[in-house]
């Protein structure tokens, strides 16, 4: 049936959609780490546990952002081909693939939370507090499901600030939560790392609420009716499931070697997890600008996508790429010199203290790669050139990220500081390989909408 073409949405300012996701991120990066932070002044061992159970829950709700990552494409690209009614499609059908995908999760990962402990090897002292965590935690598998499809249809429309808000909300809920559950406030008890995972699902289950409500009421057609999936559009989850696979793909991949690597990690003993912790933390304040730049950019690119103005989404991710390279960098870089300072906010001992310190100076390299690829791969999968990151990212991922890490890690002894080199080799490599991908403009035969 030949698709309705009325008068699409203007198209959005760079600007105005990069500060609201930036700041959006600075407070999940909150959120993810509030329970890290508060459990160090618990314990390390705590620290380590939720560390690695982490690690789990973020591969699983990976399985999530295929289908949330495939409805900003798709929604961004039918707004720019104008075609109101299957964007109202889009919408009912993930909510219900994500949905359907998080209970089936929910229930693996309660059966199989005590193998997986064993398989990742982690520390004897800390496996009964990761195990907790993960049951706990898996309960807020489906919540977490569906605040990532209503961030995804919110980011499409542009209305960064709504999801901004909601992460500002769950971020004091969490702190509220964790002072409660984790240290025992009045006459609840002390629940260490089972109580992080407790606050954690109760603010998801709040940020759905508030995401639900703010996806219905600020977005201009937005419906969750199920009439719109009669008959059933098998062509329109083709599409979803043939963008959203491969593209999630690569992140999926992504965080699987980090979890393979980690087995490398947690055979050099606690203080090395914990180390890695805290360096993954400050990873992220260094790349958090450009991961928001990069979110706002890839709209502005699926917009132009779907309009078929090529010249203009090869501007967009230029101009992005020249001005946010350097600050990244720089970011990394001041972290770098004031490195033991910031590892001694967070830990006393000086093994953690020392490693830090030389991982962050590998970092700097490590993030003019990582900032090629954020930027590359968003846009990338934004023109519908998903397959190409995914293949490149499990090829490099496992052999140098991985294959490497063992290598420089293990064989070759140099610890966690041998792991990070790899990781900064794979990263480097696959942002250079991505860069000529770009320039050599294939993309633009794909078919989009």
């Amino acid at each position: 049936m030949e698709q309705t073409r009325t008068a699409g949405p203007a198209r959005p300012s760079l600007l105005k959609m990069t500060w609201p996701v930036f700041i959006e991120l600075l407070l999940q990066m909150l959120v993810g780490n509030i329970d890290q932070i508060m459990l160090s002044r618990y314990n390390d061992t705590a620290v380590a546990a939720v560390g690695n159970a982490n690690t789990v829950i973020n591969i699983l709700i990976l399985t999530f952002n295929v289908i949330s990552l495939a409805s900003t494409i798709l929604v961004s690209q039918y707004l720019g081909a104008r075609q109101e009614q299957t964007v109202r499609q889009v919408y009912v059908l993930s909510c219900l693939v994500n949905l359907m995908v998080s209970l089936t999760l929910t229930v693996g990962l309660l059966a199989a939370a005590g193998p997986l402990v064993a398989l990742m090897g982690v520390p004897a002292e800390a496996a009964p507090e990761c195990l907790a965590y993960l049951r706990v935690a898996a309960l807020s598998l489906p919540f977490q499901a569906l605040m990532l499809t209503f961030s995804a249809f919110l980011r499409a429309h542009a209305r960064m600030t709504v999801i901004m808000l909601t992460t500002g909300l769950i971020n004091l809920l969490n702190i509220a939560g964790n002072t409660a559950f984790i240290y025992g406030l009045g006459p609840l008890p002390q629940l260490g790392a089972a109580g992080a995972a407790l606050s954690t699902t109760l603010c998801r289950i709040a940020g759905t609420a508030v995401l639900a409500a703010a996806f219905l009421r600020s977005v201009p057609g937005a419906t969750l009716s199920p009439a719109l999936l009669r008959p059933f559009p098998k062509p329109l989850l083709r599409r979803l499931l043939g963008i959203g696979l491969p593209a999630g793909g690569e992140g999926l991949s992504y965080n699987l070697s980090q979890a393979a690597s980690l087995v490398f990690i947690n055979a050099m003993g606690t203080y090395a997890v914990t180390t890695r912790i805290y360096a993954s933390m400050f990873a992220q304040v260094c790349y958090m600008l450009i991961s928001a730049v990069s979110q706002a950019v890839a709209i502005l690119v699926g917009y132009s996508v779907g309009a078929r103005d090529f010249d203009q989404a090869k501007r967009d991710n230029a101009r992005v790429l020249q001005l946010f390279l350097p600050i990244t960098v720089g970011i990394a870089l001041a972290l770098a010199v004031f490195a033991r300072p910031l590892y001694g906010l967070l830990s006393t001992d000086p093994r953690v203290i020392e490693l830090g310190a030389r991982l962050m100076w590998i970092e700097v390299v490590l993030e003019i790669g990582r900032c090629l690829n954020i930027v590359l791969v968003r846009n990338l999968q934004a023109v519908g050139d998903v397959r190409f990151p995914v293949g490149v990212g499990i090829l490099s991922q496992w052999i140098i990220a991985v294959g490497m890490a063992w290598v420089l890690g293990v064989w070759l002894q140099l610890g966690l500081a041998g792991v990070w080199l790899a990781y900064a080799l794979d990263e480097n490599l696959r942002g250079v390989i991505f860069i000529f991908r770009w320039w050599r403009g294939r993309w633009q035969q794909i078919e989009t909408v």
